[in-house]
């Protein structure tokens, strides 16, 4: 028994026994750092936030505010990626780039796309897929000096702005005149109160800012968006009470505010059912030349004409100091409650008339063509 105890007490202080046990005791701390540091990186959530700062990096080249992004949204989260532009007959052909920002799963979101001012088709069509029949809703002006309309869509919770930045520094340049930033949202909270509505123009307007830092595009851009026009886009205004894009059109209408900068203008003709029967649209640099690329528009005017009517579509222009003309266009709109109803073209003549005379001295554009 003494023997077994001495050779015990040898043993526990026999150091090549306890650099034997630190090793065993390092490996097994090694094992649990390997295995259980991941984990918890994982669950703590450390892991969904590096993905999430990851993918924010540079989207857009550095265009997009996240922060500002996230209290649009309503969400704490967000996640970046950048989408393919489109190639071919894609309306995005041409497009500079486009990126997509959104909660994890999605359910709230916005995207940015980027197009110089020659190949606005693509931002034409995210703007309001301006099918020459539809009723597509309000070109709402962003105002204090920006080139730059918005509009609600019909959930209440989504909105889309287009911005058109001439670039002072590309002026002799026809395909790099001006950048044209196309901000699209859908947020978790309600887009349809004036507040919530103003932030989002201020988020547009500062992503087109930054956009054309990144893109070298000198712009002239507008002051700080204290507050944007109300959403007029189903509120009907009785015949002779019209103040905005349909003054002085004589019968009840839909109109919106009516801005000098506004590169787009909208105004819609009611019948005596108030339902659409005309949409009579202006169309400025760089989006007048764009409109006839899209769906719908090929045999509906001639482009190559400065003013013409065919069929039920009626259209004038005119000339306007950024050297290009302005569009300005009258299409039948479809009544789905009454499809074999037939519009009144002569209405459409007589109220294009008044709305191209108001529009072109409003932009200051001169030397008017009518059919």
């Amino acid at each position: 028994m003494a023997d077994v105890a001495e050779e015990r007490r040898i043993g526990d202080t026999d150091p090549r026994i306890t650099r034997l046990q630190r090793k065993r005791w390092l490996i097994a701390a090694v094992i649990v750092l390997v295995v259980g540091a991941p984990s918890i990186f994982y669950f703590s959530g450390a892991y969904d936030r590096w993905q999430d700062s990851r993918s924010l990096a540079d989207i857009c080249r550095g265009s997009v505010d996240t922060s500002e992004v996230k209290e649009l949204l309503g969400i704490d989260r967000l996640r970046g990626r950048e989408v393919e532009v489109g190639q071919g007959a894609n309306p995005h052909a041409g497009q500079l780039d486009k990126c997509s920002l959104s909660d994890p799963d999605r359910s709230a979101w916005l995207s940015v796309a980027m197009d110089w001012g020659a190949d606005a088709s693509g931002a034409l069509h995210d703007f309001g897929e301006f099918a020459p029949w539809g009723d597509v809703g309000m070109a709402i002006p962003l105002g204090h000096g920006w080139e730059g309309v918005m509009d609600e869509g019909g959930l209440g919770k989504d909105l889309v702005a287009t911005i058109n930045l001439p670039c002072v520094n590309h002026w002799n340049d026809t395909k790099r005149s001006s950048l044209v930033v196309t901000v699209q949202g859908m947020a978790m909270r309600s887009m349809e109160g004036t507040a919530q509505r103003t932030r989002f123009a201020r988020t547009a307007t500062k992503t087109a800012q930054n956009a054309a830092k990144a893109w070298g595009c000198t712009a002239r851009v507008g002051g700080a968006v204290e507050r944007v026009p109300d959403n007029t886009a189903h509120t009907k205004v009785p015949e002779g009470e019209a103040r905005g894009t349909c003054a002085g059109i004589a019968t009840a209408v839909r109109e919106s505010a009516a801005d000098s900068k506004a590169p787009i203008e909208n105004c819609y003709l009611l019948s005596d059912s108030f339902t659409s029967q005309y949409r009579v649209s202006a169309f400025y640099a760089p989006f007048a030349t764009a409109l006839a690329e899209q769906p719908g528009y090929g045999g509906e005017f001639d482009p190559q004409k400065p003013a013409g009517h065919k069929g039920t579509t009626i259209w004038a222009s005119a000339q306007c100091s950024s050297g290009s003309r302005a569009l300005y266009i009258a299409t039948a709109t479809l009544n789905k409650d009454r499809p074999s109803e037939q519009p009144d073209v002569k209405l459409g003549k007589v109220a294009l008339k008044e709305f191209a005379a108001r529009s072109a001295k409003r932009h200051g554009c001169t030397d008017l063509k009518l059919p």
